[in-house]
């Protein structure tokens, strides 16, 4: 298989990046297309005022070094985009980047460490999570299945660049045999965050919460943020 690289390394305030992704700047970019060909694309980025070399392969996101050719984010042929947002909301552009997954919001994510001029992967975190604003907390959503009417979400911290939960819902929504699986919200405290332990605080009826697929997104939202 021929191996074609094309490199650009002038920056330029344009913003256009791996999949449509917006950063704060790219660079120019050569693309090839030819059945047989493997296209990989190099690109200078500047991301928080640093420089950042950007590598594709067929205009998917496959990994991230800085300048001095420290890896920032390792090569996975499973990536297929990098969202450069500000996760934890402290005006710091930060990297979401998303696998390859039966579940669509299946992710690492890094966020920019200011002392060190770097990114830091945060542990235990493989969901895209949202910053409840005004508040030190993350909440996550993660669908289990029957079309996506069974889900559940996590309330989580960010300690020592680890993700620490301090509660989950588990939303039974599911109308497939209702008398044999009741639809049901069930709200845990998560008692051990490291062993996963949980304890069972309160149901809600989920019809009542969550009468269309649509407002589960409210609820979640809300309920988190009442509970703080």
């Amino acid at each position: 298989m021929l191996l074609i690289i094309s490199t650009a390394c002038n920056l330029k305030s344009n913003s256009n990046s791996i999949n449509k992704t917006q950063v704060d700047s790219s660079s120019n970019k050569n693309n090839i297309n030819d059945k047989k060909t493997i296209a990989i694309q190099i690109d200078t980025l500047q991301i928080n005022g640093l420089k950042f070399i950007q590598t594709s392969k067929d205009d998917k996101f496959n990994s991230l070094v800085n300048t001095k050719g420290d890896t920032i984010i390792k090569a996975e042929d499973y990536y297929f985009q990098a969202e450069f947002l500000d996760i934890n909301k402290d005006g710091y552009k930060d990297i979401r980047v998303y696998f390859f997954s039966s579940k669509p919001n299946l992710c690492t994510n890094y966020l920019f460490d200011k002392n060190r001029n770097t990114f830091r992967q945060i542990e235990n975190c493989e969901l895209d999570i949202q910053k409840l604003n005004g508040t030190e907390f993350y909440y996550s959503y993660n669908s289990v299945g029957c079309s996506d009417m069974d889900w559940e979400s996590h309330l989580s911290k960010i300690k020592d660049n680890k993700l620490v939960n301090y509660g989950f819902i588990n939303g039974k929504g599911c109308d497939f045999e209702i008398k044999e699986n009741p639809q049901v919200i069930e709200i845990y405290k998560i008692t051990n965050s490291e062993k996963d332990e949980m304890k069972l605080i309160t149901s809600l009826p989920y019809l009542k919460n969550i009468p269309k697929f649509e407002d589960k997104w409210d609820f979640i939202q809300k309920y988190w943020k009442q509970k703080l």
